[in-house]
């Protein structure tokens, strides 16, 4: 089939997820189940669809899917998509596919009043993200917080030994990693639901930045608490009878390792203590699980950024944070400011 324009577009319908579960397996070698999926892309019911298929028969072979994500500019509400999980069978690539579905789905997008598209667009797109119209912003980095250096030594060069030589840790966590200081005007509490509490904490963080992911109560519950395939850890931090911040964290266990994923902190910008707070009682929980390091994404030049350095966060890896403008009269020269943003590794499922 020499050509993708012989292959019929169409929205998800339901029984798809089955055969792209097992297309995201042979794409990116790694398995997601129907549930996951389901949480994941069919959770909304968005005025367009949000997973556009290219057909080969009665079998799909390419998806280009978006989360609808409820952002705020300016104060203002407005809808967007954050791209994931772009994939094409093996055997039906270089075929233009993400050209022409891509491009399909931005004009479906832009007629239902999506503002943009947001998300971290894989390097093999290679050229063909500017030609569909993404624009760089800034860049997301990984960074990591050692909590045993000696296990993650043992593990770097294979010399599992290591692991019983817990000096490092103590030196480490003695001399050179003190945790935050926790304020004890607040309490931190676990959630298991998401409450009122996180839609007046939204209310209070709106105008800390000019662009962020709305972090109300439907994205708590949704992004952390309903996920099917990890557990997450929603701790809340209460001044009296306020709400002052969250975080939301998850553990691994793979390969006799246990390693901590913080997705993320969210709480107003001059609120040190709070942040520093939720900090020192997630380092305190991990610990107690020996658990290896903390890793978790923050957007290089923010105020967040800046802390977990300050915080003994090692920078790590970066990726390039990009989007498609849809709407007319977005501002763009401000969005491209890291400063400007609200962002946390959760907006794009990665953490």
């Amino acid at each position: 089939m020499p050509v993708s324009e012989s292959l019929p577009v169409r929205p998800f319908r339901e029984g798809d997820e089955t055969q792209l579960v097992a297309l995201f397996a042979s794409v990116f070698g790694t398995s997601i189940d129907e549930p996951h999926w389901r949480w994941k892309l069919d959770h909304a019911t968005p005025a367009v669809p949000n997973v556009l298929l290219a057909m080969s028969n009665d079998r799909p072979v390419f998806q280009y899917a978006g989360i609808p994500t409820s952002f705020s500019i300016a104060g203002k509400h407005v809808d967007a998509m954050v791209s994931v999980d772009t994939m094409t069978a093996p055997d039906f690539r270089r075929r233009g596919l993400l050209t022409r579905v891509a491009s399909d789905a931005y004009a479906r997008w832009r007629e239902a009043g999506i503002s943009f598209v947001f998300g971290l667009p894989n390097e093999q797109w290679g050229s063909r993200a500017s030609a569909l119209g993404w624009l760089p912003l800034f860049r997301l980095q990984r960074m990591l917080l050692p909590l045993k250096p000696e296990a993650m030594l043992a593990h770097r060069l294979s010399l599992p030994w290591l692991r019983k030589l817990p000096l490092a840790t103590t030196l480490w966590n003695g001399l050179f990693s003190r945790p935050p200081t926790p304020d004890p005007a607040i309490e931190v509490r676990s959630v298991a639901n998401a409450g009122p509490e996180f839609d007046a904490l939204w209310e209070r963080c709106a105008n800390d930045a000019r662009f962020s992911v709305v972090r109300d109560r439907h994205w708590v519950e949704w992004r952390f608490l309903s996920c099917p395939s990890r557990k997450y850890h929603v701790r809340l931090a209460m001044r009296g009878r306020d709400p002052v911040g969250y975080c939301a964290w998850h553990l691994v266990d793979s390969g006799g390792r246990r390693r901590a994923f913080l997705a993320e902190l969210s709480c107003l910008r001059n609120d040190e203590a709070a942040r520093n707070t939720l900090l020192a009682g997630l380092i305190r929980e991990l610990r107690a699980l020996d658990a290896e390091f903390l890793s978790t994404l923050a957007v290089e030049g923010t105020h967040t950024h800046r802390w977990l350095r300050g915080s003994h966060f090692f920078p790590g890896p970066a990726f390039s944070v990009e989007m498609v403008p849809l709407a007319n009269g977005l501002p763009l020269d401000e969005m491209r400011s890291a400063e400007h943003w609200e962002l946390s590794g959760a907006a794009f499922d990665v953490v």
